[in-house]
C-alpha cells in the first residue's frame, strides 16, 4: 500500500491515495508537475486537494493561487489572469510575479491548460527561469540549493490532457477508475512522450519496510528495466581544485544518475552552464535536485572541465565605486572533453534517448534565443549581445543540426526568427539568410512562425540589395501572415516594402508603405524592429519627396489590409509548442 493510503481523503476526492502520494512526492522535489489524464477524470480536484493539504501540513504558508484557463483567461492572456489572481497589477512581469509567489510561499496552479497550452508553456518557462534565478548553477530550472526550505522555492502545478512540453516538467498520469469497483490502477510518473522515442515508464514502487516512516518515503520511483551500463566498474580519479592543501578524497564510482546526466550532456556541442545542463539532464528518473549534485560529482571525477568566464565590461564597471547596481557574477560553465563526450554519446544511443536529448537541447536553445530577443528590446542591448556570443556554439548547433521531425524543425525556425537582431543589426545577414533558407525548406507547414521567417528572410534580402528575392519572399510572407491574422508581420512587410521603394527612389510608394507601418500598434513588442525605425525612414522619405511629393491619403498601394478580419490575441507569438505564447517580458 502506498504512503498516505491510511490518511482520510481530502474533501471532494476519494479513491486516489496513490495519485495523491505521487503528486505530493514530486512537489517536494521538483518545481513543475503536470497532472494529465482524459477529460472529467478528476485532475483539477486532485491538484486542488493536494495543494490544500500542503498548505495545511507541509510548510507552504501562502497556499496556492489558481487560474482556470477556460474561465479566467480573457483577451489579455494567461499572465494577466495570474497577476489578477495573485492580487498584482495585470501588467506585472513574470520575473516580479515569480519573486512574489516564491517570497509568499504561493504555489501556482494553472488549471485546465488545454485551450491555451502554448501560452501556459511559455509562461511556465519564464516563471521557472525567473523564480529560481538565485539558486546555484541550475538557477532557471528549479534545482534548489541544499537545505533551502520549500517555501523559498517556486512551485507550479498544471492540469491538462497532454504534457506542456517544458524541460523541467514532471508528469503524474491520472487514469479512470475501473467500473468494476476494483479501484484505479497505479499512476505512472513519466516523462513527456516524444514521437519516435520509446518512452521510459516509471511506476510507483513500495519502499522497504525497514525504512524510517516519512511523508513521502513509501513511494519511490523504480524503472521497470535496467539499462545496459557501458561504463563498467571503472573508478575515475577525483577532481582536486588547484591550490587545495588537503589530501584528495578517495575515489568513488559514479551513480546511475550521474552517468545518465553524463550521457545526456554529450549532446551539447561546447561549454554550458547549469541551466542548460538542467534542461537536457532532467527527466522522470533524474530529479531536479540531482542535476546540480551530478555536475559536482562529474567535476570531481574529472569527467567535466570547469570553464572560467572571461571578464566582461559589466564586471569591469563593478570595480568602480560609482557604478550603480553592478551585475552579479556569471555562473560557472562546464565542458565535456572529446573522449568523455564520445563515451556518453555511446551510452545515450544504447538506451535510445538520443532523440529526446536532442529535442530538449533544441527547445532550450529556443528559450535562450527568446530571452536574448527580449533583452535586445530592453535598456541594455549589450546583455543580449553577450548572451548570444556566450551561447553561440549552442545556438549554431541548434540551427544546423538536422531536425528530427516537422515539430523539431519549427523549433529551430523559431530560434532563427528570435535572433532577428543578430542577423539584421549585428552584421550577420549572410549567416541568417543561410539558416532561414535551409529551415524554411525543412519546415514546409503553413504556420505563423513561418510567416515571420519569410518576412525576416525578405528583409535581410532587401538589406543585401537582392531586390527580386526580397519581393518574392515578402509576397509569400504577406499571404502567410494574412492567413494567420498576423497584423504585426503585415506591418513589418510594409516597412520592408518601404525600404525597397526608397532603394528604387520611389518616394511616393515609400511614404505610403512606411505610413502603414508607423500607424500600426504592435502587439508583440519584443519581436522585430519597432515603429521608431519606420518613423525615421518615413521622415527621410518625406524630406526627399517635398511638399508636392507627399501622396494623397487615398493613394496607398493595393495590398492585403494590415488589420485582418480576425483579431489576433494580445501579447502572443508563435513558439516551438502548439498554440500561442503569451505574457509580458522584461520591463
Amino acid at each position: 500500500m502506498s504512503s498516505g493510503a491510511e490518511d482520510p481523503p481530502p474533501p471532494g476526492i476519494t479513491g486516489r491515495a496513490a495519485e495523491r502520494s505521487a503528486l505530493r512526492g514530486l512537489l517536494a522535489r521538483t518545481p513543475l508537475v503536470t497532472v494529465t489524464g482524459p477529460a472529467n477524470v478528476g485532475k483539477s480536484t486532485l491538484a486542488r486537494a493536494v495543494l490544500e493539504e500542503a498548505a495545511r501540513h507541509d510548510g507552504r504558508p501562502g497556499g496556492f493561487v489558481r487560474v482556470g484557463c477556460r474561465e479566467n483567461v480573457t483577451g489579455d492572456g494567461v499572465t494577466a489572469a495570474l497577476n489578477r489572481a495573485a492580487g498584482l497589477p495585470y501588467d506585472t512581469a513574470p520575473q516580479a510575479l515569480a519573486a512574489y509567489c516564491a517570497r509568499h510561499g504561493l504555489t501556482v496552479l494553472l488549471d485546465d491548460c488545454d485551450p491555451v497550452a502554448g501560452a501556459c508553456a511559455w509562461l511556465v518557462r519564464q516563471l521557472l527561469r525567473a523564480g529560481t534565478g538565485h539558486m546555484g548553477v541550475a538557477r532557471h530550472v528549479g534545482v534548489a540549493r541544499a537545505g533551502a526550505p520549500a517555501a523559498d522555492d517556486l512551485r507550479i502545478v498544471a492540469t491538462a490532457r497532454q504534457p506542456l512540453g517544458v524541460g523541467a516538467e514532471r508528469i503524474v498520469e491520472v487514469r479512470r477508475v475501473r467500473p468494476d469497483g476494483a479501484g484505479a490502477p497505479e499512476p505512472e510518473v513519466i516523462a513527456p512522450e516524444l514521437p519516435g522515442v520509446a518512452p521510459a515508464s516509471y511506476a510507483i514502487a513500495p519502499a522497504p519496510h525497514a525504512a524510517a516512516p516519512e511523508l513521502y518515503g513509501a513511494a519511490t520511483l523504480a524503472p521497470h528495466a535496467a539499462a545496459p551500463d557501458p561504463y563498467g566498474a571503472a573508478t575515475l580519479a577525483p577532481y582536486v581544485p588547484a591550490g587545495d592543501p588537503g589530501p584528495p578524497s578517495s575515489p568513488a564510482p559514479l551513480t546511475a544518475a550521474d552517468r545518465l546526466v553524463w550521457a545526456r550532456l554529450s549532446t551539447l556541442p561546447g561549454d554550458f552552464d547549469g541551466w542548460l545542463a538542467g534542461c537536457v539532464g532532467i527527466s522522470s528518473d533524474v530529479p531536479a535536485k540531482e542535476v546540480e549534485a551530478a555536475l559536482e560529482r562529474l567535476l570531481r571525477a574529472s569527467v567535466l572541465v570547469r570553464v572560467r568566464d572571461t571578464p566582461t565590461a559589466a564586471t569591469a564597471r563593478a570595480a568602480d565605486p560609482g557604478a550603480p547596481r553592478p551585475r552579479p557574477p556569471a555562473p560557472p560553465r562546464y565542458r565535456l572533453p572529446a573522449a568523455a563526450r564520445t563515451v556518453g554519446l555511446a551510452r545515450l544511443r544504447a538506451v535510445g534517448e538520443e532523440a529526446a536529448a536532442l529535442r530538449a537541447f533544441r527547445m532550450a536553445c529556443a528559450a535562450l534565443a527568446a530571452e536574448a530577443q527580449i533583452a535586445w528590446q530592453g535598456p541594455d542591448r549589450r546583455s543580449a549581445v553577450q548572451l548570444v556570443e556566450t551561447e553561440q556554439h549552442n545556438l549554431r548547433a541548434a540551427l544546423t543540426r538536422p531536425p528530427l521531425d516537422p515539430a523539431d524543425a519549427r523549433t529551430a525556425l523559431d530560434t532563427a526568427v528570435s535572433l532577428w537582431f543578430r542577423w539584421a543589426v549585428c552584421g550577420r545577414r549572410r549567416e541568417g539568410r543561410a539558416h532561414l533558407g535551409r529551415l524554411l525548406r525543412r519546415c514546409g507547414e503553413d504556420t505563423a512562425v513561418r510567416a515571420r521567417a519569410l518576412w525576416l528572410a525578405g528583409w535581410l534580402a532587401a538589406q543585401d540589395h537582392a531586390h527580386r528575392t526580397a519581393e518574392s519572399l515578402l509576397d509569400r510572407a504577406t499571404h502567410a501572415a494574412a492567413r494567420h491574422a498576423d497584423a504585426d508581420t503585415l506591418a513589418r512587410v510594409a516597412h520592408a516594402r518601404g525600404v525597397l521603394a526608397l532603394r528604387r527612389a520611389d518616394t511616393g510608394a515609400a511614404v505610403a508603405w512606411l505610413r502603414r507601418a508607423v500607424e500600426h500598434a504592435y502587439q508583440d513588442v519584443w519581436f522585430g524592429p519597432g515603429p521608431a525605425y519606420s518613423q525615421v525612414l518615413l521622415a527621410i522619405a518625406l524630406a526627399a519627396s517635398g511638399p508636392v511629393g507627399v501622396p494623397a491619403p487615398g493613394s496607398v498601394p493595393a495590398a492585403v489590409p494590415l488589420v485582418p478580419t480576425r483579431t489576433a490575441q494580445k501579447e502572443t507569438r508563435s513558439g516551438p509548442l502548439p498554440g500561442p505564447r503569451c505574457g509580458h517580458g522584461l520591463t
